[in-house]
Formats: C-alpha cells, sequence, structure tokens
C-alpha cells in the first residue's frame, strides 16, 4: 500500500508543479518588465493558482 500511496503523491506534486510552470510562464508573457519583484510576484500567483486549480480539479472527481 505505501507505493501506491507515493505514487498518488508524486502524481500530485508534479501536477502542481506543472501548473505552477504554465501559469509562471503566462504571468511572464504578460508582465511588461522583469525584474526580481515581478517574478517573485509571478511566483506566488502561480503557486496559489495551482492549489487553486489543483484542488478544483478533487473537487470535480478528476485528480
Amino acid at each position: 500500500m505505501p507505493d501506491r500511496n507515493a505514487r498518488r503523491v508524486l502524481a500530485a506534486a508534479g501536477e502542481l508543479i506543472a501548473w505552477w510552470a504554465a501559469l509562471g510562464a503566462l504571468w511572464l508573457v504578460y508582465v511588461s518588465t522583469v525584474d526580481v519583484l515581478e517574478v517573485s510576484a509571478g511566483a506566488v500567483a502561480a503557486g496559489v493558482g495551482a492549489w487553486a486549480a489543483r484542488a478544483g480539479r478533487r473537487a470535480v472527481g478528476r485528480g
């Protein structure tokens, strides 16, 4: 059973990382100036968005 649980955790982590990368890239596309503050804000916003996307997929039973 631990192997099944580990696989589920890795799948969830992979989904979060994929969402975070996609949303972070989208943030950088829409930002006019790229500096440390903007990249930091984008990373945080992408993290929140990734968490919300994962929660939404779990809520509808697809994750």
